[in-house]
Formats: C-alpha cells, structure tokens, sequence
C-alpha cells in the first residue's frame, strides 16, 4: 500500500509536469477524454465509486483550466462530421444517486460546465439498495423525479441506462429491449424531451451483447459508451467510446491527468 501511495504521488508530480508545461496539449491533439463519476458524497470517501465534494471540485478546477469541455451531444455531433474533437473533455454520471443534484450540481453550476447524467429510471424516487451497496452496508439516496427535471432545465443532458441497471451482457431479447427502450420512454415521459443518449450500465467490455448493442443503435439512441478506461479518436464509433472513471485511485487531478498519457485507445 506504500509503494501504491509513492507511486501515485510520483504520477501526480509528472502529471503536474505535463500539464504546466503545457505538453499535455500535444498529446490531446487529436483526442478527447470522456470521464465518468457515480457518486459525490463526503460520507463515502474511499467508495470505490464514490467522491468528496473537496475532489470533484478539483477535478472540475482542473477540466475548465486544461480542456475544451463540451456536452456529449456535442462531441457525437463532432465525430459525426468529423469536427475536430483535440482537447475535449465531457463529464458524465451514471445511476441516478441523489447527490449528482444536491452536490455536484452546485459545483457544475459554479464552473460553467456542461454534463451528461445517465439514469436508472426505476431507481428514482425510490429506495431501492442495489446490491454494490447492500454488500457495503450502505444506504442508496436517489433523486427524485423532480430533481431529474431540475437537471434537465438547468441545461444538462439527460441519457438513459436502462430502468433496472441491468448487466447487457446476461439480459437478451425482449427482456433487455425492454430495459433499454422502457428507461427511454420514462424518460421522455416526464422530462417531456426527446432522449438519445445511452450508457450501458457496468460498462466492462463483456457486458453488453452486440445484438443488445446493435439494438441501441436501431432504437434510433445515439451512443453506447463503455465503462472500462480509455480515451476517444477522431473516427470512434459513437456505440464503442470509452470513458475513463475517476475513482479513489486518483489522489489528484494531477495523477489522473498522467494516466491519460497511458489509457486505452
């Protein structure tokens, strides 16, 4: 654990080195970082997907100071016309956990940054403990719907993850078109918009299908973004970008900006 340690304050000193020099940006040229949080909540520091309100604000102070950031409408619209996406950063939530609103809101707000928040629409408003927590002891607090819809007219995006948080890569057939088209249509029901955003919850390579990936596509959704590291290329598929969490492993910015030098892509 102490080597661990060193090595991460290592990482975090060239990482800084990078950054301040001004290096990073040719390394970035041509790609963009999509990053994934879950939780902000300072009773659950060390959660492995969880993060103090102190550290997201960080890693906020550090995307508006280094990168483009952007909304994910924007970076699909991009690879879409093959615009350049050099520099660009998106931040994305997954589940629904009530302190995307109450915590990182605030925080997004006062940056001025865009991001995307996908939902397991059948754990709003309720209290439900899945299992990830019930294994840790720990109660899940979900927004409300209509902490849903004060995201959405705050001016953030809104993707859908399907209604149960289901594993894509076990659930076929009718059963996983269900999840995935019934989290949209909840949705739009009460945001009253149109949805086209998708992620596919765990987000390792093995758990989606790729007939339930080819699915998302023909409901007409417009990404499919994984959940296992890496970062995106101008030409990426929109239903195969990778997103890299952040995580109690990052002890700094710093360190997470350095890992970037070595992510998958």
């Amino acid at each position: 654990m102490i080597g661990s340690l060193w090595k991460r304050r290592l990482k975090s000193g060239l990482g800084w080195l990078l950054f301040q020099s001004g290096i990073y940006r040719w390394f970035l040229r041509n790609r963009s970082v999509v990053v994934l949080f879950h939780r902000v909540d300072d009773r659950r520091k060390g959660n492995p997907i969880s993060c103090t309100v102190g550290e997201f604000e960080a890693f906020c102070r550090f995307f508006a100071r280094y990168f483009d950031v952007i909304g994910f409408s924007e970076l699909l619209a991009r690879l879409e016309r093959d615009a350049p996406i050099g520099g660009s950063l998106v931040i994305t939530f997954d589940d629904g956990y009530r302190d995307n609103y109450t915590a990182a809101m605030p925080v997004l707000l006062q940056y001025r940054l865009p991001a995307t928040f996908f939902i397991a629409t059948d754990f709003i408003g309720t209290d439900r403990i899945p299992w990830w927590d019930a294994e840790l002891g720990i109660v899940s607090e979900w927004m409300t719907w209509d902490e849903v819809r004060a995201l959405h007219h705050a001016g953030f995006e809104i993707g859908a993850h399907t209604c149960n948080h289901v594993d894509l890569g076990e659930v076929h057939g009718i059963e996983a078109e269900n999840e995935i088209l019934g989290s949209v249509e909840r949705l739009e029901s009460e945001l009253e918009t149109a949805i086209r955003l998708f992620s596919y919850p765990y987000g390792r390579k093995h758990q989606i299908t790729e007939a339930n990936r080819e699915f998302v596509r023909q409901a007409g959704l417009r990404c499919c973004p994984s959940a296992f590291g890496g970062i995106v290329k101008a030409g990426d598929d929109p239903y195969h970008l990778l997103r890299q969490p952040i995580s109690p492993w990052h002890i700094s910015p710093w360190q997470f900006g350095f890992e970037l030098f070595f992510a998958k892509r």
